[in-house]
């Protein structure tokens, strides 16, 4: 196990990776697999950050706006207030942690249709 704030240097070491938002498991998904296709909003604008030398593949929006009190989370998905793909159900449904794919897990109301 290995907690890091740094994901250039996580990429190098692990060969999975669970991404959290307030204390909230919102993505699991192998290494590799995970710089290719994030699919949460927040690890996608959370890989938007990480310093690449090949500009091209990455095309996702920063993420704007304060980050909320861990003491007083928004209700349904924490990430919703920043999200820039939310609608009313994520600001009232916390989303299900749910399998996408083999040995992949995301928790986003987008997954499901």
């Amino acid at each position: 196990l290995f907690i890091s704030h740094d994901l250039s240097v996580v990429e190098h070491i692990s060969d999975r990776i669970v991404i959290m938002y307030l204390g909230r498991v919102v993505e699991v998904a192998p290494t590799d697999e995970l710089f290719e296709q994030p699919n949460h909003p927040y690890t996608q604008a959370l890989l938007a950050e990480v310093p690449r030398i090949d500009l091209r593949k990455r095309a996702y929006t920063p993420v704007k706006g304060e980050i909320p009190s861990p003491l007083d989370p928004p209700s349904g998905c924490h990430f919703h207030p920043r999200c820039p793909f939310a609608t009313e159900r994520c600001a009232r449904e916390r989303p299900a942690l749910k399998e996408i794919a083999p040995g992949r897990l995301s928790a986003c109301h987008l997954n499901d249709g």
